[in-house]
This record gives C-alpha cells, structure tokens and sequence, in this order.
C-alpha cells in the first residue's frame, strides 16, 4: 500500500482480562507497530502470556493510571459514563495523550471507554472503536458510535444485532477472533447416550463475583445423570468467590472474562460431591489454570456468556450451552439472543429459579452441530483475521467519508 507499518495505539480497558487478550492477538497479526495502553495492573503480564500462548511477537505495553475514584458518582443527567475529575484523571489523560505522541500512532483502538475514545479523536487521532453486545442505545454510545471513524467487533457480522447493523454495518468491521486450533475444520463432539456419566464443565465469569451457589445446585439437580465440574467464581462457598481485585467496580464499569486469565488464588481444595450440602453431582474447582484442558475432558461445556469464555467454550469442540450472568447493557443476554438466533445454541439464565436446564442441555446434546455454527460466527482463519484488522486500520485512517 505504500505506507509502510503502521503505529498503532491498543487502548485496552483496565477491567478484565479479555481486552489485553485482544490487544495481543492484534499484535500477533504481524502487520502493525502495536503499542498497547492501559490501567490493568498486570497488563505486561497479561499480555505477555497471551502473546506467548498465541506464539507470537510480544508488543509494547504503557501503563496508565487507574480512572477509579473513590466516592465518585455520575451527574445525573450525563450523556457520558464516567466523568470523575482530580489530579489522577488529569495524569492518565495526559499519560493517553503522551503515549500517542511518543508512539506516533496514525490510528488509536479503543477497547472499549466512550471516554478515552473522544478524549483521543478530540486530540485528532482518528479512532476505530469497539462494538460489543448489549442494549447500548445510550447517549454514550450513540454519540461514540458517530464519532468514531470506524467501528470493529469481535465476532462475524451474523451475531450482530439486524437492527443495529442496518444503521452501522457498513462502517464496522467484524473482525471474529483468530482460529488458532483449526477449529473450524473440526466437527464438535457427540457427549454419551442419554448424558449418563457425563462429565459437564461450567465456567463462571469473574465480573459480577461468580454464580450463586444455588444456582449450580439447580443447574446440577435437573441433569442428575451428568457430573457437573464448575471451575471459577462460586458465591455461596467462601473459597471459590472472586478476588476483590477483580470484582471490583464489576457493577459498575464494563468487566470482560476471558478464562485463560484465571489463576488459582490459593491452595484451597475443590468443594467435593456431596460435601456442604452439595448434589452428589456437582464439584466446584474454584479458578481453572489450563482451560483449554479442562475443556477438553468435558462432555458438553457450559458457560457464562462473556465473548472470552464463549471462544474458548467453542474452541474446544464440545456442545455449548449459553448461561448469562447479569452485567450492564444486559450484554451476556443480548450475547446469548443472538447465538441462539444465530446458531441455535441453547442457553438457561443461573439466576432464574424456572430457567429449563435440563431441556438446554438435552438440546445441546442433540444438536452439538449448534457449537459449529456457533465457531463459525466467533472464529476466523487466521490470514483472514490478519486481512481484516488491516483493512481496519486502513479504513480508520482514511476517515470518515460523507455519505
């Protein structure tokens, strides 16, 4: 194209784990200078471990300072998010403007903050920002969504919702996430006849603090016939909640899970079958370390619908059932709407006492074809992924053209 590697700012958001994991498959694309910014505490690390996972190149990683404020709370009446004001927000957001300076970043990525976008497209940075799931028609949203100069998303552009597509499709790039394991060439498995003896894996999400205990007791006590394996956040069961440091603020501010990001915290053994009232079924692990092994010795898989450990759930070849958890803009529900529209994929909702478990897990176990066309919709070969962020770029530079 005649220009060269383009410099490209990641702005990464600072709650969760999956928006560095995109920032470092972005990277590993090979076709940009990537400098990575963000308030994740351990962001380096994070990204490191997710470019090495990936064997890839690991990128530049600038920290900011963290936009929480104690005692902070939104005007009323604020089209923005989060406005909170103080020496603190003047440093990160000189630090934001520093790093696209020193950098020399002919476009910024924004995943994801209404605020670091317009802070930047005010600084005359042209700006590709990112659309995710959920009820976003907000005055946040619809005034980033129209500032931006391109728009990007994490899966293929048939999970979209129609209606917001028809408005903005042809400025978004749907980019999916990079098939690393030639998933795609792989039909998913069939679990065991009647799901008798079957070895069910259910991964919690960390944003809201995990799923309620009660909740797995339902889901395990509907298919008595399985064995249920929770690996995550447990609330109920003291040692398998969440750690503060990555719950905090989840009610608030946007929280992505991505599962590979889960270590073990401490040395407590899981919660065994039967033990504390558990069903005789059901074993709570606490935080998994090789997701994509303990994927692998499950049946049928099911998750917490965050994008992340959706991925991972249909990477690794197994029927999938869809569990939302609360988040804000309802994303994990809109999430699963559209899997299900999309691809059929079943999905049961933990805090609904009625939710039907046994029908979703029967459905995904008569139809584990409903996983494949759910990897169809979230993955990309990986030229093809390279091919789009590239295209991406490309178009967030050339700017907004008049309609």
């Amino acid at each position: 194209m005649g220009h060269g590697v383009r410099r490209v700012l990641y702005y990464a958001h600072q709650h969760g784990s999956g928006h560095l994991q995109h920032a470092a498959a972005a990277a590993g694309t090979g076709r940009f200078d990537l400098t990575v910014v963000s308030a994740h505490a351990r962001a380096a690390e994070v990204v490191g471990r997710a470019a090495a996972t990936a064997r890839v190149p690991r990128p530049a990683v600038l920290p900011l300072p963290s936009d929480l404020v104690d005692g902070h709370v939104q005007p009323t009446g604020s089209p923005l998010h989060h406005t909170p004001t103080g020496p603190a927000i003047r440093d990160r957001f000189a630090a934001l403007f520093d790093a696209a300076r020193r950098t020399g970043a002919e476009a910024a990525v924004v995943d994801v903050s209404v605020e670091a976008a317009l802070f930047l497209r005010l600084a005359g940075y042209p700006v590709a920002h990112r659309r995710m799931h959920g009820d976003r028609t907000d005055a946040a949203h619809r005034i980033v969504y129209a500032e931006a100069d391109h728009l990007f998303a994490h899966y293929r552009a048939e999970l979209e919702d129609p209606r917001w597509r028809a408005e903005h499709g042809d400025r978004t790039t749907f980019l999916g996430s990079a098939d690393l394991t030639g998933r795609l060439e792989r039909r998913a498995s069939t679990p065991p006849a009647g799901l008798r003896g079957a070895h069910i894996a259910v991964l919690t999400a960390t944003g809201g603090g995990g799923v309620a205990v009660d909740a797995l007791r339902r889901a395990a006590e509907a298919v008595p016939q399985a064995v249920w394996h929770v690996h995550g956040p447990v609330r109920g069961q003291g040692q398998q909640e969440a750690p503060a440091s990555l719950s905090a603020g989840a009610t608030e501010r946007k929280t992505e899970r991505n599962a590979s990001a889960h270590r073990a915290t401490d040395g407590t053994a899981p919660a065994r079958a039967g033990e504390g009232g558990l069903p005789a079924n059901l074993v709570l692990h606490g935080w998994a370390e090789d997701v994509p092994g303990v994927l692998a010795a499950a049946d049928l898989v099911v998750v917490s619908a965050g994008h992340g450990g959706t991925v991972e759930a249909v990477a690794s070849g197994r029927p999938v059932v869809m569990a939302p958890e609360p988040r804000p803009f309802a994303e994990q529900h809109r999430f699963a709407e559209a899997a299900r529209r999309c691809a059929g994929v079943p999905w049961a909702v933990w805090e609904d006492p009625v939710t039907d478990w046994a029908g979703a897990v029967q459905a995904a176990a008569e139809d584990p074809g409903s996983a494949d066309r759910l990897a169809a919709a979230l993955l990309t070969p990986p030229d093809e992924y390279a091919d789009l962020w590239e295209r991406a770029v490309e178009r967030t530079i050339a700017g907004r053209q008049p309609r």
